[in-house]
């Protein structure tokens, strides 16, 4: 593949030579770029109809849930979230009766070695979500014992940048001769980087709206996570009344869709949002072609390791979601992630029969008990949730600073007041935005889900900083152990 893609680029590092042909060569020109995408549709075909046929007898087709008009008296004030959780009622059964949600996870080159794991810790989502995992030739990491709501699908060498190209293109209405300068210079970059597959999660929506037939809702997530009981933390009322729900760790300070777990209403209007954010619409050519010239810039003078042209999908996305009109979203703190923070005592994460619970380093921890605690809570089909409403909306003041630095300036929505009330009131926020106005509210943790040894169930664990020292053995700093009976593993320090 490199040196495929090195023979289609010119030396100075760019294709645009490829768009500038003129004179007696353009209608040959214009015909090999006509050949080329009639390709890449027919490959695109059989991927869908190789894609139906695998899914075909299993029953994944859901209802999508319309839009609900939850009327009030005062139209700027949201209504609050449940104020009491049922401890019994119908069973979700095999399939949630009313949605569906598929989280889209492409990945470019081997799989990780922690794949097991999250393909393991997927199989208690079986009721209500479905992983779509898509790779290019690498079957011979896919596990064999992959539960019925993981799939994965091989586009083959190249086939994740075709297909990213070839939907961006139709969605955007690109020529013909554009959309195959596309296609080029996202093989050679993911061939070069292939991380910035995590750009274009916000286009997941467009670009595999084929592959999301039936569901109610789709999202994006990661490979280097652990998923606990998300039956349990997903509620009626995030995909009822919101268009965006994402999951963040206690963060609530910084307003952002999160990488690790944002769910979208399965609706044009809302799969459409990305293309407010020029780096994946006006400006797709463009800045591929200066992320390819800085590529071979820096190879050419010698230099491995170098700053990327990467644009976070949790920056200009977010605030575009915001700006883009009768779109309501909420943030809640459903997640565990591994910062290895210097200094500080990692706590250890346990997955035990289908939940993930976080414990203090020093905690007493009685696996029985956290099996005790997993079993009850199962998924019922009202999805109450595990948060419980501790107060009233309240109207939060928003600004660009405080927040997320990473993310550009004009992109920051950061809630500086929150931080005024301490970590614990941070961390026990919910943040909602609905009606031009963003709000926040209290919660407090459902029974049974906080222990009196502090350890904690929440909806998944996040590798994050930790999966820089995997080895799956636990030889080296992180690494999984056994603490009993399948399926009951640990994460803990190695130090």
């Amino acid at each position: 593949r490199r040196g495929e893609a090195g023979r289609d680029t010119p030396a100075d590092g760019g294709y645009a030579a490829e768009t500038a042909s003129v004179g007696d060569g353009e209608e040959v020109a214009e015909e090999a770029h006509a050949r080329e995408i009639e390709r890449a549709r027919a490959r695109q075909r059989q991927w869908q109809q190789k894609f139906t046929e695998q899914k075909e007898g299993m029953g994944h087709a859901a209802r999508v849930a319309p839009a609900q008009d939850h009327g009030h008296a005062d139209p700027a004030l949201p209504p609050s979230e449940a104020e009491s959780i049922p401890t019994d009622g119908e069973p979700c059964g095999d399939r949630h009766p009313d949605f569906r949600i598929a989280m889209v996870i492409p990945w470019v080159g081997p799989l990780p070695p922690w794949t097991p794991y999250f393909v393991a810790s997927a199989r208690p989502s079986a009721p209500l979500a479905d992983f779509l995992i898509f790779h290019e030739a690498q079957e011979e990491g896919v596990p064999r014992d992959s539960p019925d709501n993981v799939h994965f699908f091989d586009l083959g060498l190249g086939g994740l940048s075709m297909l990213l190209g070839m939907q961006l293109g139709e969605a955007l209405n690109l020529p013909i001769r554009n959309a195959t300068v596309v296609i080029k210079a996202l093989r050679f970059m993911l061939d070069k980087w292939p991380r910035l597959v995590a750009e274009y999660k916000p286009t997941f929506g467009s670009v595999f709206a084929q592959y999301l037939k039936g569901y109610t809702h789709w999202g994006y997530c990661d490979l280097d996570m652990v998923i606990g009981n998300l039956p349990l933390f997903i509620e009626r009322s995030e995909l009822e009344m919101h268009d965006l729900v994402t999951y963040s760790f206690g963060d609530q300070e910084a307003f952002y869709l999160r990488g690790q777990w944002t769910v979208h209403r399965n609706e044009p209007r809302v799969s459409a949002i990305w293309q407010g954010c020029d780096h994946l619409a006006g400006q797709l050519q463009k800045e591929l072609l200066l992320k390819v010239a800085w590529v071979r810039r820096m190879e050419s003078r010698g230099i491995a390791n170098y700053p990327k042209r990467f644009q976070s999908a949790e920056g200009c996305y977010s605030h575009r979601a915001v700006r883009a009109g009768g779109i309501s979203f909420k943030m809640s703190t459903k997640q565990f992630v591994g910062l290895a923070t210097p200094g500080a005592a990692e706590p250890a994460i346990y997955s035990v029969d289908g939940s993930v619970w976080r414990c203090d380093a020093d905690a007493r921890v009685d696996v029985e008990e956290l099996a005790r605690h997993s079993a009850a809570g199962r998924c019922l089909a009202s999805l109450p949730g595990a948060h419980l409403a501790a107060g009233r909306m309240e109207p939060l003041d928003m600004s660009p600073d405080g927040c997320g630095r990473w993310i550009p300036f004009e992109f920051r929505m950061c809630a500086p007041g929150l931080l005024t009330q301490g970590a614990d009131a941070v961390a026990t926020t919910s943040t909602f935005f609905k009606g031009g106005q963003f709000y926040g509210q209290r919660f407090r943790h459902a029974p049974g889900t906080t222990l009196n040894n502090g350890c904690q169930q929440l909806a998944f664990f996040h590798f994050q900083e930790w999966k820089k020292n995997w080895d799956g053995s636990g030889a080296t700093t992180i690494g999984i152990e056994p603490v009993g009976e399948a399926p009951a593993f640990s994460a803990r320090p190695r130090n």
